[in-house]
């Protein structure tokens, strides 16, 4: 069950209790997809007796920020528009790292745990399961309490540079052979660069562990 907190209310007037129900409804209908959030209204309007969301089937949000569509109504009964800044703080259970992870360096299950976590502000998709996580690396420094997302791994090298590899050669229907060593880092199907032992340099397409393909 969602729990709808009341984070700050920056007013001068507090609105009355239909209009927080109101808006209340509204908030934990369209943000359904959330554990958590807490809202905050930037500004509300200064004098009026009513006020009413003018559509509760539309919902933009753009960022961290709602700016809804309302009608006031004044204590002299004039009716008129307004548009209510909303921000946001949105949570969701996702895994975090539980200790420090340097670049490159292996992943396991044991270094995160699922944490409801403010996602509001990542630009990039958390990873949402584990179950092939053996087969990453980081790609950069993760710190203890940082987001697992999909930036932040990368599939671990069946190469890695400075290793013998067989590198193979096709002219025509003719296949040739020779021994060569990576120059980089390497998953199936990437491109890296090889040298061979009298300083040649070719760009090859990884096959597996042991074997690349000379394609320039």
């Amino acid at each position: 069950m969602i729990s709808l907190l009341l984070y700050i209310f920056s007013i001068m007037v507090q609105p009355g209790n239909s209009f927080k129900s109101e808006l209340e409804s509204y908030l934990r209908k369209n943000l359904s997809g959330y554990n958590d959030y807490k809202y905050e209204i930037l500004q509300m309007p200064v004098s009026y007796k009513e006020i009413e969301i003018i559509s509760k089937n539309d919902f933009n949000i753009n960022g961290n920020m709602i700016y809804l569509p309302v009608k006031l109504v004044t204590k002299d009964g004039r009716v008129s528009r307004a548009i209510l800044s909303i921000k946001l703080k949105l949570y969701r259970k996702i895994y975090v790292a539980v200790r420090a992870i340097q670049k490159n360096e292996s992943l396991s299950t044991s270094e995160f745990e699922l944490m409801n976590y403010d996602v509001t502000g990542l630009e990039s998709k958390p990873l949402e399961s584990l179950k092939e996580l053996i087969m990453y690396r980081s790609k950069k420094l993760i710190k203890p309490g940082d987001p697992l997302t999909n930036d932040d791994i990368e599939l671990k090298p069946v190469i890695i540079s400075g290793n013998p590899i067989n590198a193979i050669y096709r002219y025509g229907s003719v296949f040739i052979s020779f021994e060569a060593f990576a120059r980089q880092d390497g998953v199936p199907g990437e491109t890296i660069a090889v040298i061979t032992r009298d300083k040649k340099l070719f760009k090859a397409k990884v096959i597996d562990s042991h074997d690349v393909k000379i394609i320039e």
